[in-house]
């Protein structure tokens, strides 16, 4: 063999060797690009994590997910995954959708919205059988059964303050006695001062007020902020509490 014939095949055999070490290179910067997938499954289970919170703060009732609208199959970035859940109204029971940031070591990579209906049952007063208006309420005329509270505006559930009190209306076998149909003393009075909370996602802000109405809890009435000295249409949400959207 020749001088030169050597040095040829040697050449070919040179490159023929370092041709795998090439594709291997290539397919570490492949593998350094990784994805995560994020299935419909993995999407409800966050949900539910996050229910299983908002539970925590309402242990007397029970919260569930109907019709849930899960997304198809998505790809993330691999790394530290977290996931940030905001419901589109800040009461949580009101919410049909619910918005999922996901994020991978800190950084936001993925933006879902989730329509769903959410339903929550407790046990709410019932009447017994049909009442008339301007009865006054004893034990046989109440009885506890479960509810859908999104179905409701703003239900007794406690049947001992019930007791002895006016029906202002009448109402039929097995409806829930709603606080509007008894006569309770105001939960707040006139020109009782109040906490005035406006809500908008994660911001809460508060400030005092002077109440321009008697109101009972779900009732809408006005109060007058004490620094601003305006007047604001309000729910009452329990004593001397109110809110306002923005």
């Amino acid at each position: 063999m020749t001088l030169m014939l050597r040095l040829t095949t040697i050449l070919c055999l040179t490159c023929l060797l370092t041709f795998p070490l090439i594709v291997d290179g290539h397919a570490a910067k492949v593998d350094e690009q990784k994805q995560t997938v994020i299935k419909p499954e993995q999407v409800q289970q966050y949900l539910e994590d996050y229910l299983d919170q908002q539970q925590r703060k309402m242990p007397q009732t029970k919260l569930r997910f109907r019709h849930l609208r899960l997304p198809k199959a998505f790809s993330v970035p691999s790394g530290r995954l977290t996931c940030e859940i905001t419901p589109s109204d800040p009461r949580v029971l009101s919410s049909r959708r619910f918005s999922l940031i996901f994020r991978v070591d800190g950084k936001a990579t993925k933006n879902i919205t989730v329509s769903t209906t959410l339903e929550a049952l407790a046990e709410v007063a019932t009447t017994t059988g049909d009442l008339r208006r301007g009865i006054i309420l004893s034990e046989e005329h109440i009885a506890l059964a479960e509810r859908d509270l999104n179905r409701l505006r703003a239900p007794c559930f406690d049947s001992n303050e019930l007791l002895g009190k006016r029906l202002k209306r009448s109402l039929r076998k097995g409806e829930v006695f709603e606080r509007s149909a008894v006569a309770f003393p105001p939960m707040i009075k006139r020109g009782e001062v109040v906490t005035i909370t406006a809500q908008k996602g994660i911001l809460t802000v508060t400030a005092k007020g002077m109440a321009q109405q008697n109101g009972n809890a779900g009732d809408i009435i006005r109060v007058r902020n004490i620094s601003s000295k305006k007047d604001l249409v309000c729910k009452v949400t329990g004593p001397v509490a109110v809110t306002v959207e923005f």
